[in-house]
């Protein structure tokens, strides 16, 4: 991303927490999209670590993978270019915080030693700590013959957050993969969607905007790799 686009970001993300939460706690944003491939991981990866160097002294911004399928997120930070500009991640730390996560892993299992093997087995939290980042990585090693993981309403798990982060970026799939969307929309604080210049144009985008409000959403606009555009062009208001 460019200077001048990585700026934009920076604005879009002041003006995303001077709206902030009336109960003083972490806001939580999710950035999707209506097609694949128009760069979502990479912008909600750029906001996060704009909202961490943001964040107030002694706290934490948490970037949340929820495309578990792909884990790019912690592939990147786990890379060794990225280890030798940002550090080398701390972790792994349980990612559950004594709640029910956004994860189900079925059926359980039990290991070699007879311990439970529970859904906290398959995500972990990392940590970032010179730049007050934190990102999750979802485990695909643990999982035994037979088990399956799906995605789930968690409000109690993303209330938890609120209480340990500052900010909590989430990246998920775009639409036209998969639907997190309906587990997620009502329980953040804002969603954003994420378009390439192609596709600025498409109807899929009012589409992506409708389905938001109707889950009892709301979405903040639209980010284009070359910047924002008001939602209001694609049918839905800025």
């Amino acid at each position: 991303m460019s200077t001048d686009n990585s700026q934009i970001l920076r604005t879009v993300y002041e003006q995303l927490s001077q709206a902030g939460r009336t109960d003083g706690r972490g806001a939580i944003y999710a950035f999707t999209a209506a097609h694949t491939g128009v760069g979502t991981s990479f912008t909600a990866r750029e906001m996060a670590l704009i909202a961490a160097q943001s964040a107030p002294q002694g706290q934490q911004v948490l970037l949340v993978d929820m495309d578990i399928s792909n884990n790019s997120q912690s592939g990147y930070f786990f890379a060794p270019d990225s280890q030798n500009h940002y550090g080398i991640p701390s972790g792994p730390y349980d990612a559950c915080f004594a709640a029910k996560p956004f994860w189900q892993v079925t059926p359980a299992m039990v290991g070699k030693n007879g311990e439970n093997i529970s859904d906290s087995n398959f995500m972990s939290l990392h940590i970032l700590e010179a730049i007050s980042l934190a990102f999750t990585a979802f485990h695909w090693e643990n999982f035994r013959e037979g088990q399956t993981v799906q995605l789930q309403n968690a409000r109690d798990y993303w209330h938890k957050l609120r209480d340990h982060f500052s900010a909590v970026i989430i990246d998920t799939p775009a639409l036209d993969r998969a639907d997190i969307l309906s587990t997620i929309a009502a329980e953040v604080d804002t969603s954003i969607l994420v378009a390439s210049t192609p596709t600025s144009k498409d109807s899929a985008l009012g589409a992506a905007y409708a389905r938001i409000t109707s889950l009892g959403g709301r979405c903040a606009g639209v980010i284009l790799n070359d910047g924002p555009v008001p939602l209001a062009e694609y049918g839905g208001a800025s």
